[in-house]
């Protein structure tokens, strides 16, 4: 099941005067066809669409997903309001792009320009979205599912990935490490370089995104470039043959285009600042990974010292130790009961040693006379 939007995404528009006067166009059409609903008899929406659908289709040159809309939005109109906006659909409008979308009209699709102006909490309305025209501003409310700081995590993703590898560097590779030093280090610095490379291709990823979106960043102002230079051109043609009227609508069409340049200026800056940011991160990933590589090497090499200067006698010590230290465990039993006068024993294994070596010595010497 589908959840149901909880909030909704403003769309500030900047059309165009052509784009404008399809978009007032389609306003008009949209209401006299609440006109022609007003004016049914229908109880339902299958009524409705029986005795209204085919005339609204033909006086108003409306879209038929339109028309669909419109006698669903009927119910929930007040006939003293005055209509100043039309409910749509994924069929009637889609996004093109970070900054353009496009709208269906009774005079075909038109592309327009938008700037997102923030988000509202609650959505009720029964359409995915809904084009608003206001005293001086055209609007597109589109329901959506996320809070309104989807935006902000998106744009700060790579801020957020930062954060995390320096956490896990700082943890890892240092503390971690450093604890654990007297147990298993080689273990420890293992996992640590695991960790290391597994943050290294996210990192990698968030350059990769960064650098694409710089691409199609710069590929959108270097169009709007060419675009407002070409204006240029057909300005001075249009004054200079006299048709000031065609040379004004071009200037509109180039302010527009401007201002939609100073904001690919904009976001052309703040990426990149992200893949400086990103590049600098990778070079202090690098930086730890190499230290975690240096400790591993120094606790392997650690080892086969410590493995190499054990003689064979201390590795069966070792080896004798580590079995009655086992057989104590599991036993409860200790393997050597303790002995009391151990020191004075000693002594005296030390009296009768010395005394076997002079018999044996004394037989030597009877046995040469």
């Amino acid at each position: 099941m589908v959840d149901k939007p909880q909030f909704a995404m403003v769309l500030t528009l900047s059309p165009s005067s052509e784009s404008l006067e399809a978009l007032l166009g389609t306003l008009d059409a949209y209401r006299r066809a609440m006109e022609i609903l007003d004016g049914t008899k229908g109880a339902n929406l299958v009524a409705l669409h029986e005795e209204a659908y085919e005339e609204i289709r033909s006086r108003t040159g409306l879209p038929s997903r339109m028309v669909t809309l419109a006698l669903r939005d009927r119910s929930r109109r007040n006939a003293a309001v005055s209509i100043d906006d039309i409910p749509l659909d994924s069929k009637l409008f889609s996004l093109k792009g970070p900054d353009s979308l496009s709208i269906a009209t009774i005079s075909g699709r038109v592309v327009v320009p938008y700037s997102v102006d923030g988000y509202r909490n609650g959505w009720s309305d029964f359409a995915e979205a809904r084009l608003s025209f206001g005293e001086r501003l055209i609007s597109v409310l589109v329901g959506v599912q996320t809070s309104p700081q989807l935006q902000k995590e998106i744009t700060m993703s790579n801020e957020g990935i930062l954060a995390r590898l320096g956490r896990v560097i700082a943890g890892v590779v240092n503390n971690a490490v450093d604890a654990a030093e007297s147990s298993n280090p080689i273990a420890v610095a293992q996992q640590a370089l695991r960790e290391i490379d597994k943050i290294t291709d996210e990192a990698r990823a968030v350059l990769g995104v960064a650098i694409a979106s710089g691409h199609r960043l710069k590929a959108k102002a270097e169009d709007l470039d060419a675009e407002i230079r070409d204006l240029d051109e057909k300005i001075k043609t249009g004054l200079a043959k006299g048709r000031e009227d065609l040379a004004r609508v071009a200037t509109g069409v180039q302010i527009d285009l401007e201002a939609q340049r100073n904001a690919i200026d904009k976001a052309i800056a703040e990426n990149a600042s992200e893949i400086a940011e990103a590049e600098a991160t990778l070079r202090s990933i690098a930086s730890a990974r190499s230290d975690a590589k240096k400790r591993l090497e120094d606790a392997e090499r650690a080892e086969r010292t410590a493995v190499q200067a054990a003689t064979p006698s201390q590795r069966n010590d070792q080896r004798l130790a580590a079995a009655l230290s086992a057989v104590e465990r599991v036993t409860g039993v200790p393997a050597r009961p303790p002995i009391q006068g151990t020191a004075e024993i000693e002594e005296l294994g030390k009296m009768q040693r010395e005394d076997a070596i002079e018999a044996r010595l004394k037989v030597f010497r009877e046995g040469q006379r």
